[in-house]
This record gives C-alpha cells, sequence and structure tokens, in this order.
C-alpha cells in the first residue's frame, strides 16, 4: 500500500505516488488507484519523498480547509500548506507574553510537567499491575511523589529538573518490560527499535499538536517550560508534554517485530507505528467530563490555554488515568 485512509486521515507513505483531483475528488495514483470524496478527508499527512501534489488538489485543500503536512523521514514536521489569510488576535499574544514573566507562566509550566509526569506514573502502574510486579510499583510511587513535588517550583528550570528525575524512573521500570538501550534521543543516535520509534512517534506526535496551537492565536515559539529557540517552537513541545504518553508511547509498545536499519525505521514498521499513533488519537477517552478521541482533547487543550491567557477558563493538564 502506498497510502492509508484512517480517521479522516489520508496518510501518503509511497514513493512516486501522485496526488491530484478527478471528477471532484481527491485522486491517488500509485501501484493502484483510488478516488476518495473530498469531504472523508480532514488532512492529508505525506511521510516520504517522491510524492508529487497538483495545484489543483492545493486549491481544493484551501476551499476545504484540508490541511496538507509534510513530514521528514524521521517523522518530524517540515511543512504544511495552509491558506493565505489566518486569524489573528493580537490581544492573546500581548497576554501570552506577559506570562511568560508573571505567575501565569510558572503556572502553566508547572501544568504541563505534572501532566507528563501523572501519565508516565499512570502508565508504568498500569503495566507493571498487569505484569504482576510490585517492585516496579514502587518505582511508579517515586514518580508520583515528583509530580507532587513540581506544585512547590516556580521556575522553568526547577520544573525540568523534577520531570528529569520522574522521566528516569520511568524509563527504568519500561527496561523491566521491554528491551532497549534506556531512553535516547534522536542526537543520541539510538540503533534500537524502541527508542528509535519512539523518537519518530514523538517527532509525529509534534506535527499535531503544532496544528493544534496554529489553530489558536498563539505564538508557537514563544513557550512556559521550554527554552525558547528560533529552530524549535516552545509552546508545542510545552504542550507535547502531555500527550507523549497517551499517544506514542501507548502506540510504540503495541508494534511488534519493529525493523530498524542504519537508525531508521523501515517502511513497513514506519506504517504500522503511524496506525498506531492514528488509532490512539481516535481513541475517545473522557477528560474534563467529555468523552472525545484523543486528538479532540488535543485542540481543546490549545483553546484552553488561550482562554486562561485571556482571563476566560482555568487549565488543567491532561492526564490520562
Amino acid at each position: 500500500m502506498v497510502f492509508t485512509v484512517f480517521a479522516m486521515k489520508l496518510i501518503v507513505d509511497g514513493y512516486g505516488v501522485f496526488v491530484g483531483i478527478k471528477n471532484g475528488m481527491i485522486l491517488i495514483r500509485g501501484d493502484e488507484e483510488r478516488e476518495i470524496p473530498v469531504g472523508n478527508v480532514e488532512q492529508v499527512v505525506i511521510t516520504t519523498k517522491g510524492v508529487s501534489i497538483s495545484s489543483a488538489f492545493l486549491r481544493i485543500a484551501f476551499k476545504n480547509n484540508l490541511d496538507v503536512i509534510v513530514l521528514d523521514s524521521n517523522g518530524s514536521p517540515l511543512g504544511r500548506f495552509m491558506p493565505f489569510m489566518k486569524k489573528a488576535n493580537v490581544k492573546v499574544r500581548k497576554e501570552q507574553y506577559k506570562a511568560q514573566e508573571d505567575e501565569r507562566g510558572a503556572f502553566l509550566a508547572r501544568s504541563f510537567a505534572r501532566g507528563k509526569i501523572m501519565n508516565q506514573y499512570y502508565l508504568l502502574k498500569s503495566i507493571a499491575k498487569n505484569r504482576k510486579r510490585k517492585d516496579v510499583l514502587e518505582l511508579c510511587y517515586g514518580i508520583k511523589e515528583r509530580a507532587e513535588r513540581v506544585s512547590e517550583f516556580n521556575t522553568p528550570e526547577r520544573i525540568i529538573q523534577e520531570e528529569a528525575k520522574a522521566a528516569e524512573m520511568y524509563w527504568e521500570g519500561i527496561a523491566e518490560f521491554y528491551e532497549f538501550e534506556g531512553r535516547k534521543k534522536r542526537y543520541d543516535n539510538p540503533t534500537d527499535p524502541l527508542n528509535v520509534m519512539l523518537n519518530y512517534g514523538y517527532s509525529v506526535l509534534m506535527s499535531y499538536v503544532w496544528l493544534a496551537l496554529e489553530l489558536t492565536c498563539l505564538d508557537v515559539y514563544a513557550g512556559f517550560l521550554h527554552a525558547e529557540n528560533p529552530k524549535r517552537p516552545a509552546l508545542v513541545v510545552d504542550l507535547m508534554e502531555e500527550f507523549r504518553q497517551p499517544v506514542v508511547d501507548r502506540a510504540v509498545f503495541r508494534v511488534r517485530n519493529a525493523e530498524v536499519k542504519d537508525g531508521k525505521l523501515s517502511a513497513k514498521t514506519r506504517r504500522e507505528l503511524m496506525l498506531e499513533i492514528q488509532r490512539r488519537l481516535n481513541t475517545k477517552v473522557t477528560f474534563e467530563n467529555r468523552k472525545l478521541p484523543i486528538e479532540y482533547h488535543m485542540y481543546l487543550q490549545a483553546r484552553r490555554i488561550e482562554r486562561f491567557l485571556l482571563g476566560k477558563g482555568r487549565y488543567s493538564p491532561f492526564i490520562l488515568r
């Protein structure tokens, strides 16, 4: 297969595929040809090079608010096709920049970190209980203590230190159930399948969180927990923290017989992982008394940040128990 349609997303992952328009429908042509109604697709994700897109398709995409996202070979978002006009609200950004220097910013930083730590706690606890490993449960309680300690700090540096200690315990626990070299990020050049899948999955997750924030009036480069960097959207990385375990980790742990060559996933493994991530994003869970797909909660969290900064609502981190 050179493409997959899942939960109103068209994932194109075949070299030499053409995406165009035929009879008012999206045309996908590769080793097979298929026409898809425009109304059946909300987003097109291109995960490989060698894909051709017609201007007719882009016109239809713009008119129907259909997002087109391009990822690099590591799963990182390279770009997004979007209409020329984008809504703006100067007041939101002014409040966002002010909040970086006041208690609102510190509160959001603590919320993002606490959300990540508690999601680590609940996921590891669930695995340990299913495998009947009481020794790993002790690690879980240590992780939970770190989440409670986060509320004591007001600086991003100190909050990140606690988050890092919790992460160390989390990955120590995960290593009891899954074979890998210990958590290694992309710049560490890991070769084991679990780390390569995690890094790829987190990059894919970034593209979805980035889109959720782009649909607000927030500045994606002005964060509260992570340091500003012109090459990294700090607010995207902030909000991502709440969704790493609920989306990516749970998806990665379901992939079996992953194939890695020269530090990169095979096309087969990449496709399988993308489908698992889509399943997680489409999984309905209850948060804030609303049962919705996780992806919808992601969009709502982005809007809640906006409303919180304007003094129109509260903010609670997304935690999946």
